[in-house]
């Protein structure tokens, strides 16, 4: 078969006969041929697990919106004041562009442009020495959901903003006006734009909204522990697949990686069986629907909001896998009255109703 190696070995003499290729610089033509292969490997991939393969679409010249550059120095990057730089791009030459941030002490392993509907943009990847791990003091557990979007161990709640349910009219109505124009005219191009305009600040709001959630996670505790979702199959859902879209639980976890990576944290990814159904102050199984939104142990009477309980688990989970020592009641311990005590593990009210199973009060 035809690998990238020999496809890229081929780029030489293609360049000398083709005058569209020579004005490419190499770096964006041997990306293009790795995107390729990359897409050719996971098609084999899919078919190989019984998955639904999707063979590789073409892209034409008007869908491919991005190019990189590889082997490039930092010198080619000139500060003109705080946060505007000029940067040297091979074949292209000279570029304006704005940081968001500064650029950290390191060697340039990639440089790649985007274009999006609102304008071209500049993701720059530099190698960095990996950061110190920091020791984990606090651990926080993070019970992901639709409303709201996250509940911590805690018992604090971040309500989900709906982005696109928000966005969903104005971008329906783009969306028709869109299908009324003359495909190929310069008026479905100015619409079509339009329309990717608002996909746009969709997805800008939900990363925002991500960013600021994750770091705001990671300034509770030095590890943050999630469930393990497999969302691929829980979007397979009709009644709930858009509203999980919606709020980006795959999106949230990436990022919570990254934080994590380059603070020198820890993201600790659990198992999710059982999570919302066991009980987290006594460990006895509680079958609940979906519906029940409350968790009403009958065996040790704790009553808690049904994420507040998952959230504890998670939290029970990633400090077992961890090897650290979870305290519960034991048979040995000495019989006292709690009915006006909060529970230790997570402040909630507990009744004091004797526990069917002989597990204490």
């Amino acid at each position: 078969s035809i690998s990238w190696m020999i496809q890229a070995n081929a780029l030489p003499e293609l360049r000398q006969e083709s005058a569209q290729f020579a004005s490419m610089h190499s770096d964006v033509l041997q990306d293009a041929l790795r995107r390729l292969n990359k897409a050719y490997q996971s098609f084999f991939r899919r078919v190989k697990a019984g998955d639904e393969p999707g063979f590789p679409r073409f892209k034409g010249e008007g869908r491919y919106r991005s190019m990189t550059f590889s082997h490039l120095s930092k010198q080619l990057i000139r500060t003109i004041r705080k946060r505007m730089a000029r940067i040297v791009v091979p074949k292209i030459g000279h570029i304006a562009i704005r940081y968001h941030r500064p650029l950290p002490d390191g060697k340039i392993k990639h440089l790649t442009l985007h274009r999006k509907a609102s304008g071209w943009y500049v993701s720059i990847v530099i190698e960095i020495i990996d950061p110190v791990e920091v020791p984990v003091k606090t651990t926080i557990g993070v019970d992901v959901g639709l409303e709201p979007f996250l509940t911590t161990s805690d018992g604090e709640n971040v309500s989900n903003p709906r982005h696109f349910r928000e966005s969903e009219n104005k971008l329906g109505v783009a969306q028709r006006r869109l299908s009324r124009r003359k495909k190929g005219s310069r008026r479905y191009k100015k619409q079509r734009e339009h329309v990717a305009k608002i996909h746009e600040h969709i997805a800008k709001q939900r990363q925002d909204f991500h960013y600021k959630t994750a770091h705001w996670l990671f300034l509770q505790g030095e590890e943050v522990a999630v469930e393990n979702l497999k969302i691929k199959n829980m979007v397979k859902n009709h009644y709930l697949s858009k509203s999980i879209s919606d709020a980006g639980w795959g999106r949230f976890r990436l990022i919570l990686q990254s934080k994590a990576a380059n603070a020198g944290l820890t993201l600790t990814q659990v198992n999710p069986k059982h999570t919302s159904q066991k009980c987290s102050g006594c460990d006895s199984i509680v079958p609940k629907s979906l519906s029940v939104r409350t968790h009403d142990c009958p065996h040790c009477g704790l009553v808690i909001d049904r994420d507040h309980n998952a959230a504890i688990n998670i939290k029970k989970a990633a400090v077992a896998l961890r090897g650290g020592v979870v305290v519960t009641n034991t048979p040995e311990t000495p019989e006292r009255d709690r009915s006006a005590e909060p529970c230790k593990t997570c402040g909630a009210a507990v009744s004091n109703k004797p526990c069917p199973l002989g597990q204490g009060n």
